[in-house]
């Protein structure tokens, strides 16, 4: 009860406060955006004009008008017809800077070509004379509104004299489209349901239209206010008037300055709807005033429940903890108090239990390159588990070298097998064979036996030779990969029906290493007899290029391809060795077939972990 009496006590007095000065300052605030409209409108409206009159001064300097009034005034006087062709600098002034007319008169009054079809009268040109008459020789706006009796529109001309050596010959008539203004003014943003703003001229006359009478042509309402004639009076302010309708209003004016017309401009908006806010704020009090007694009452009923809800949250979180459960969600506690400090405590244990899970998870997969921080400097079971990592990534890494020594001496030893063959053959069997073919060669009579034998003796030698190659090329040793996979596409090419299309190529310049050279001829050795022997394919790609960082070699086929998952399963020997080889060398290989659609193999070896 006693925070009831004190919420009606502070809302009974500060309504009667607020009442008074929020009608103040809403009428002052309302006057200010009214202000800030007048103004912006003021300085959108004179700054169109301005940039007409500009562009109108560049056409003069580029002597467009004087132009097309010597083609105009020679076509009248040679009483030629004028065709469209030649007034094509008139359509495009029109559409390109937005007019809405161009009339051409002799200094006579002579009309001697317009854009339409319209005859002004001789009380229109007599109103142009009137305001030129002081500099007839310099551009001019003039406001020709109201100069016919049947006509209350806004009338608005450019006066554009044309010069010849410096003698005035012709005159131009740029009537200006008033649209163009009249949708400035149009733009209500900002100003309610009865906002307007309008231009009245020197005639106390309108001469945009009216928001509030848009049947009525401009000139038909004059507007007579305290606001026009302080206007006109040379003075911009505001004030709460009658408008020309008789409606209380708020207003803002001031006259349009800087483009040579009479003319102020004007923005209002009801007083009624200005003052709106303040006739809603007596019901809003009201509400207020139930609404703070319901909203007493509740935070005194709920009071001790805010206070005693997060405890009893964080003996649960507490209890779970206890048990070695890490609970799923935080503790959401807004307060920054003692209990708000507790919950923020808590959090954080959870948020470091949850990141040692987590990284005792990754040590137990084997990914020992994954970092973690300690809760503090003192904490215990943090710095154990980093300790752990350590020492397993050490083993890890032991086991990985060792399993590597043991690869490649494995291939160290084939290597040096294979060489060692290649030395029985070319010394032992290889000799013998050459030894053979001398002494057939002495044999005398049956010429055709000879041959026939001496022909099977060269093709065992050129068999031996395939497999001393095939075991270790002598142009790998001697040129490198490049001449070494060369020969080897060559000679799959010359014992098989296989087209080979081999591409070396060398965007970076390294000096590859005998080993990395060796392992990725096997790989593509491998391949290629792969492909021999079971693919079934017409041709083959193989290409190798040498990057900054990497060696590159892609080997594909056309042939049957095979099941990947099925291979997996039962991988074969020979598609082990690449896998194998390029892991060796801290690269990877990638095979990817389906049936029906041929093989890819893609190895990557780098170069900088292989130096």
């Amino acid at each position: 009860m006693s925070h009831i009496a004190v919420g009606l006590v502070a809302i009974f007095s500060l309504a009667s406060i607020f009442y008074v000065l929020l009608s103040d300052n809403l009428l002052q605030r309302t006057l200010n955006q009214l202000s800030s409209i007048n103004i912006l409108k003021e300085k959108l409206v004179a700054n169109y004009f301005l940039r007409s009159q500009k562009n109108l001064e560049a056409l003069t300097l580029e002597h467009k008008f004087l132009n097309i009034y010597a083609a105009v005034s020679e076509a009248v006087e040679k009483g030629k017809s004028i065709h469209n062709t030649d007034m094509d600098d008139v359509e495009n002034i029109i559409r390109l800077y937005n007019f809405k007319n161009i009339h051409i008169f002799d200094l006579n009054h002579h009309q001697l070509y317009s854009t339409d079809s319209t005859l002004y009268q001789e009380n229109v040109l007599r109103k142009i004379d009137s305001a030129i008459y002081a500099e007839p020789n310099r551009m001019q706006l003039i406001d020709a509104s109201h100069t016919t009796s049947a006509n209350k529109t806004t009338l608005l001309f450019y006066y554009v004299p044309i010069v010849r050596n410096q003698q005035r010959v012709g005159v131009v008539l740029v009537e200006e489209e008033f649209y163009n203004v009249q949708s400035i003014l149009s733009e209500n943003t900002g100003m309610g349901t009865t906002g307007e703003t309008y231009i009245v001229g020197s005639d106390y006359t309108l001469r945009s239209a009216s928001r509030f009478w848009p049947n009525k042509a401009p000139g038909e309402i004059v507007v007579k206010t305290e606001a026009v004639k302080k206007s006109f009076g040379g003075s911009a302010g505001s004030d709460i008037i009658f408008d020309y309708r008789g409606k209380k209003v708020l207003s803002v004016y001031r006259p349009i300055e800087g483009v040579g017309l009479k003319w102020v401009i004007i923005s209002e908006i009801d007083w009624t709807e200005a003052m709106q806010p303040i006739i809603q704020l007596r019901y809003y009090l009201i509400g207020i005033t139930f609404l703070i007694l319901f909203v007493t009452t509740v935070i005194t009923f709920f009071l001790s429940n805010a206070i005693s809800q997060p405890i009893m949250k964080l003996r649960a979180v507490i209890k779970q903890l206890a048990k070695g459960i890490i609970p799923k969600h935080t503790v959401s506690v807004k307060s920054e108090d003692e209990v708000g400090q507790m919950a923020e405590a808590i959090n954080q244990l959870i948020a470091g239990l949850e990141r040692t899970s987590v990284f005792a998870k990754e040590i137990g997969a084997g990914n020992f390159n994954t970092s973690f921080v300690t809760l503090s400097e003192y904490d215990t079971l943090g710095l154990s588990l980093i300790q752990m990592r350590d020492e397993l990534k050490n083993l890890n890494e032991r086991e990985v070298k060792l399993a590597r020594s043991r690869a490649s001496a494995l291939l160290e030893g084939q290597e040096n097998e294979r060489s060692r063959i290649i030395k029985e053959l070319h010394d032992g069997v290889g000799q013998l064979l050459t030894a053979i073919r001398m002494r057939v060669e002495m044999l005398e009579n049956n010429d055709a036996l000879k041959e026939e034998i001496k022909k099977q003796i060269n093709d065992t030698i050129a068999e031996v030779r395939r497999i001393s190659y095939n075991v270790m090329p002598q142009a790998l040793v001697d040129f490198g990969l490049e001449a070494g996979l060369r020969g080897l596409c060559d000679s799959m090419k010359r014992y098989s029906n296989l087209l080979i299309d081999f591409t070396y190529v060398k965007e970076a310049d390294h000096n590859m290493n005998f080993e990395i050279s060796t392992a990725l001829f096997r790989i593509a050795q491998e391949g290629l007899n792969n492909i021999v022997k079971y693919a079934g394919a017409s041709s083959v790609n193989l290409h190798i290029i040498e990057k900054e960082d990497e060696i590159y070699l892609a080997l594909e086929d056309d042939g049957r391809g095979f099941d990947e998952a099925k291979a997996k399963r039962s991988a074969g020997i020979g598609l082990q060795n690449i896998r194998e080889r390029a892991k060796l060398l801290n690269g990877s290989a990638e095979i990817h077939s389906t049936p029906g659609e041929g093989t890819v193999i893609e190895v990557h070896i780098p170069i900088g972990q292989n130096d």
